[in-house]
């Protein structure tokens, strides 16, 4: 026979461990204690004692009057108990905060967020991180303040938290308006964020590039089509390369859709230096010329990106590291075949994607 001799007279509170102590006949030593929540869920507890002693230690996760049997052998015994939500615990002031919002924060276009963190030491490392998945940034404390630049691609609200730890954190939502230039998240083709562990990468020139997948897409594809095609190039770059992530940046469909590739503000792998963006126009453009909705697209994409970059004079040669040619007199805005010996497209090819007329496009709108 089962005997309660301890159990809860109290409520207990949700997430709360307590006891249910009792006895029954010594014949039932070492077998399992089996128990029951709520008439529904079953599960198993500790075997019973040598002497028939038993002891179960329990947690409710939901408030409410429940009910947990427990049963040995062909017996069992209703324990109810009261569950009451968990105590509210004193609000605390956060030792990390946001300084006033930034106003009008458009996609497409960089800001600077800004806080406080208080008893921080100097150089300690936060992580700011967008609707609890997307990690932005890894600010450092610096005289009690911790700021980042952070763009965004997609418009609309986003929930944002800056974290020192899983007690430390302060959040804030912040309202991004729609941009001029309309790219496509990275949301829309994975959920897999790129490696956080991939190095930050600040910008120095952009290299052009085609996927050389075929075939090529038509203008009139649709967007599940092309949402395929980027899940196409990760595959080929991370398990045929082995790569951490997709190498470009940017692919330019020809449709004219932009489509968020690489984070970009870490460093890539499409041009073996990878100091700069890479923008690819999906397709193959060895022989063939990208589409009218491409060039537009490409014009106003690298327009963005020389302005968010400092890029003034997309045209002008200056110094650059190349992986096959050593140090070439290139312009700002360059291309695969610039810095490596290979059939993607470059100045000395570069009619295809129409590179020069780019560059002249660009400068001209700058």
């Amino acid at each position: 026979m089962i005997k309660v001799l301890q159990a809860p007279i109290d409520p207990v509170v949700v997430r709360q461990k307590f006891s249910i102590v009792g006895t029954t006949s010594p014949e039932n030593a070492g077998k399992a204690i089996g128990l029951t929540i709520d008439d529904q869920i079953k599960t198993s507890g500790p075997v019973v004692g040598a002497d028939g002693a038993w002891r179960v230690e329990f947690v409710f996760l939901q408030p409410g009057n429940r009910q947990l049997e427990v049963a040995i052998a062909n017996e069992s015994v209703d324990v109810p108990i009261e569950v009451v939500a968990e105590a509210v615990k004193p609000i605390i002031s956060p030792r990390l905060r946001f300084a006033p919002l930034p106003q009008n924060v458009r996609a497409e276009e960089a800001f600077i967020l800004r806080g406080f963190a208080d008893s921080y030491q100097e150089g300690d490392q936060l992580i700011l991180r967008a609707d609890k998945t997307i990690e932005l940034a890894r600010p450092r404390v610096q005289a009690g303040q911790w700021q980042a630049s952070l763009l965004f691609h997609g418009s609309g609200k986003r929930l944002i938290e800056i974290i020192g730890s899983d007690q430390d954190r302060a959040q804030t939502t912040l309202e991004v308006q729609p941009a001029a230039l309309q790219v496509l998240p990275r949301s829309i083709w994975t959920s897999k964020p790129t490696p956080s562990d991939v190095a930050n990468l600040q910008p120095r020139r952009i290299t052009m590039h085609h996927t050389f997948v075929s075939p090529t897409l038509s203008p009139s594809a649709n967007q599940s089509q092309e949402i395929q095609r980027m899940r196409q190039l990760w595959q080929s770059h991370v398990g045929g390369n082995g790569w951490s992530d997709i190498g470009y940046h940017y692919v330019i469909m020809p449709s004219g859709r932009i489509y968020e590739a690489r984070f970009e503000r870490k460093r890539g792998a499409h041009d073996v230096i990878n100091d700069g963006l890479g923008i690819a126009f999906d397709g193959v453009y060895t022989s063939a010329t990208i589409s009218p909705a491409q060039f537009q697209s490409a014009v106003a994409l690298c327009t963005t990106l020389c302005k968010r970059y400092g890029i003034d004079d997309p045209v002008k040669l200056v110094p650059t590291p190349t992986n096959t040619f050593g140090i070439r007199q290139l312009p700002r805005i360059c291309a695969h075949r610039d810095r490596v010996q290979t059939e993607c497209p470059g100045s000395g090819g570069g009619r295809t994607i129409r590179l020069e007329e780019i560059r002249q496009a660009v400068r001209q709108r700058l």
